[in-house]
């Protein structure tokens, strides 16, 4: 057996990165970790009520935007209080794309898709 632990995503602007994830999500850094032998800096951000984190790392050094593939993966959050939240997005102009149901997507700095879904 084995839980869920985390995901990656690769940033070009970890600051801007942070802002973004803060500022439209509420998320936090929860840790932090550099690989010297890598060259990768990484932060791992949390909502403070689930194991489950999103790690952001970046490339030191890199200058180059990253080329995201046709199909993109997508992270997805649960908002507690969804109208309110999608409203907020929307006035902001942060809202990408809309399912049918209400469901929607914002886009990172970076150009990765996060899905919003309303509480289950």
């Amino acid at each position: 057996m084995t839980t869920m632990s985390h995901v990656c995503v690769r940033v070009l602007d970890l600051e801007r990165s942070l802002a973004f994830y803060r500022e439209a999500l509420g998320l936090t850094p929860q840790r932090e970790m550099t690989m010297e032998d890598r060259g990768w800096r990484l932060v791992f951000l949390g909502d403070n009520e689930t194991p489950f984190q999103l790690e952001l790392c970046k490339q030191v050094g890199r200058t180059q935007p990253y080329q995201l593939g046709d199909d993109t993966p997508h992270v997805a959050v649960t908002a507690k209080d969804f109208a309110a939240l999608k409203a907020r997005h929307q006035a902001e102009g942060r809202v990408v794309d809309q399912l049918p149901g209400g469901i929607y997507f914002i886009q990172d700095p970076d150009g990765h898709l996060i899905e919003i879904l309303p509480p289950k």
